[in-house]
């Protein structure tokens, strides 16, 4: 009995990794959610947006304005965004490059809302 367990689960583990290496095509389909994201994708929505708002946008980082704060634009509106030194992994950014943060709003009603980046990509 425990070798057919244990065959069952090599021939599991064996067929997850299938989905792999392909030889140098492109996969024809990964898998995931294919509808509409959830958040949002503009600087004004962001500005405007509920606490803990999930956040996906292209845009600059333009100035550095304090510790792990930076301002950011999507080429209409600017949001300071909070970037923990961590949180970089070794990539190095200028002002002119594109860039899509990925992370959370961070609003208290008193302080214009920032976004709390927790991913970032060139």
């Amino acid at each position: 009995m425990k070798k057919i367990s244990l065959i069952a689960i090599l021939a599991l583990a064996i067929s997850a990794n299938a989905a792999g290496f392909t030889g140098g095509q492109a996969p024809i389909n990964q898998g995931g959610f294919l509808g509409p994201k959830s958040g949002v994708t503009t600087v004004k929505e962001a500005l405007r947006a509920w606490d803990d708002t999930l956040v996906e946008i292209k845009g600059k980082i333009i100035a550095q304005v304090g510790h792990e704060k930076y301002k950011f634009s999507d080429g209409k509106d600017t949001i300071i965004i909070e970037i923990d030194d961590e949180d970089w992994y070794g990539l190095s950014v200028g002002p002119d490059e594109v860039v899509t943060i990925y992370g959370e709003v961070d609003g208290n009603g008193v302080f214009a809302n920032e976004i709390d980046v927790k991913r970032i990509i060139k």
